[in-house]
């Protein structure tokens, strides 16, 4: 059966061994190309096709590179090329540097968050966000809901910097932010993604980070994520290695692991892209009533959950980049058709 099914490529290989003899006996039979010639020629073919495929290679990483540079470059606004190959300390063991946790002053404690016009695109794309006006206060759970790819994750990151802001101000207590990515730190702001990165460490130093706190202040951290009972089954509590990127969690694990190493810094704004995608109804019930058991708990979170969105104070609709409607979910499903079929789920997803 393997032999039948297999039949057309056989025959195709035995016709072109068949030419190829043709050619070594009439070479060998005119030209005095011996069998120690075709041989050679056979060993040396191996080396020719193998510089081909290294050379192909070679000019597809290239290209590769280039565009790696062309975007590290556009993350370093305004910084010379020559940065990039700075020298820098690299700390692999022994004496680690003192890693220092600013002191939260008055200027840091969150009144109110106002964004204006914020612009984005994609370089070599249509994608982003354009003009996105909203502000938020103190205490608030203010939610980015919209379908796949209509910019909700793309206004986080640009808020905080990740991305730089093509247009538009950032206003913390009214006052202009002039880096985004210096000033949304701990103790101001904490960000966890949509896909958390933990390290190949200890449950215990993925959360702390470096930072010098008792193991009271990281089990306080782990209540208000709901991961207590989880802690319990884990093989070594506080002290078991979590694998490359956190792979012995659970995707719901990971994801509260991350909400944790927020906790503990106890910062004014929390920023969560999607954080109980991975959790079921009773666990994110629990989770966002112990975020807001804290004094003064101020959350920006993307999410379609209808729990969260039930809950909000204030829902940002997106739709194609830019915002939709602003407002609660009783005065959205009144007034916004976008919000009534992403209620209802009558929107079909559509890929970034």
């Amino acid at each position: 059966n393997h032999l039948r099914r297999n039949s057309g490529a056989l025959m195709k290989t035995a016709k072109t061994i068949s030419f190829l003899g043709i050619l070594a006996m009439t070479a060998v039979l005119i030209y005095g190309f011996t069998i120690g010639d075709f041989a050679l020629f056979v060993f040396y073919l191996g080396f020719l096709s193998e510089l081909t495929t290294f050379a192909g290679l070679l000019i597809a990483r290239y290209k590769q590179i280039g565009i790696s540079v062309e975007r590290m470059y556009r993350l370093m606004v305004d910084a010379p090329p020559e940065t990039l190959v700075e020298y820098g300390d690299v700390y692999m063991d022994g004496n680690f540097p003192a890693i220092i946790t600013p002191e939260k002053t008055e200027s840091d404690v969150l009144h109110t968050l106002e964004v204006k016009d914020l612009s984005y695109r994609y370089p070599y794309t249509e994608k982003g966000i354009k003009l996105v006006n909203f502000s938020l206060t103190r205490g608030t759970l203010n939610v980015v809901t919209g379908r796949i790819g209509s910019g909700k994750t793309t206004l986080l990151r640009n808020l905080l910097g990740l991305l730089p802001k093509d247009s538009g101000d950032i206003e913390w207590n009214g006052i202009k932010v002039e880096s985004p990515a210096d000033f949304f730190i701990p103790p101001r702001s904490a960000y966890t993604a949509q896909v958390p990165r933990l390290f190949s460490e200890s449950l215990r130093s993925n959360i702390l980070l470096g930072i010098d706190l008792p193991d009271e202040d990281v089990h306080r951290a782990i209540r208000n994520a709901v991961m207590e009972k989880d802690l319990k089954e884990l093989e070594d509590g506080l002290d078991t290695k979590v694998g490359p990127k956190g792979v012995k969690l659970s995707g719901g694990q990971l994801q509260r692991a991350a909400a944790a190493r927020m906790f503990i810094r106890d910062p004014e704004l929390l920023i969560f892209d999607d954080l109980s995608s991975a959790l079921d109804v009773d666990t994110e019930r629990l989770l966002w009533e112990r975020v807001f058991a804290r004094e003064g708990a101020t959350c920006l979170a993307v999410s379609h959950r209808k729990t969260v969105l039930d809950r909000a104070d204030k829902i940002i609709v997106m739709k194609d980049g830019a915002i939709d409607s602003v407002g609660t979910l009783k005065d959205l499903l009144n007034s916004s058709e976008e919000m009534r079929r992403l209620w209802h789920g009558e929107l079909e997803p559509e890929q970034d």
